[in-house]
């Protein structure tokens, strides 16, 4: 019994030190001639022995502080303007959008009824309350300028 236990004691000994070796091993990166990049932990011709510490991330002083976003507009009437064109073209396009789904809409209630028709009407009207929905949106918007 005690050289059972000894012997599922030394098998564990041994798992724990192949794990630690698995763990402690290199790290090696290889580039192929099509500039496809690597890393494993077996020797590769060519292959570059790397530091994991290089690829930790670096302390806070070294950071690159990206520039403030830049607009082309000078003064914040000259955004106010261009955000209205905006919305005009946007309200535009939406009622566009609404008389071509009210025009599909008022075609299939004169096609004979069947169920594809039924589920292709049902999409009309979603389609058509989503586009009022825009339209009053927009326009609630356009009434602030």
């Amino acid at each position: 019994m005690k050289i059972r236990s000894f012997f599922i004691l030394l098998m564990l000994i041994l798992e724990c030190a192949a794990f630690q070796a698995i763990a402690g091993t290199d790290i090696y990166k290889h580039v192929d001639k099509n500039g496809n990049i690597t890393f494993t932990n077996r020797k590769i011709p060519n292959a570059e022995k790397i530091s994991l510490a290089s690829y930790a991330p670096k302390s806070s002083t070294n950071k690159i502080q990206p520039q403030a976003a830049r607009t082309s507009f000078s003064s914040p009437n000259e955004r106010s303007g261009m955000r209205r064109k905006i919305l005009e073209s946007e309200l535009l396009t939406e009622q566009q959008l609404f008389a071509d789904t009210r025009l599909s809409l008022d075609q299939i209630a004169d096609a004979p009824q069947s169920e594809n028709t039924q589920q292709r009407s049902v999409q009309l009207k979603n389609k058509l309350f989503m586009h009022q929905r825009n339209i009053a949106a927009l326009k609630k918007e356009l009434a602030r300028f």
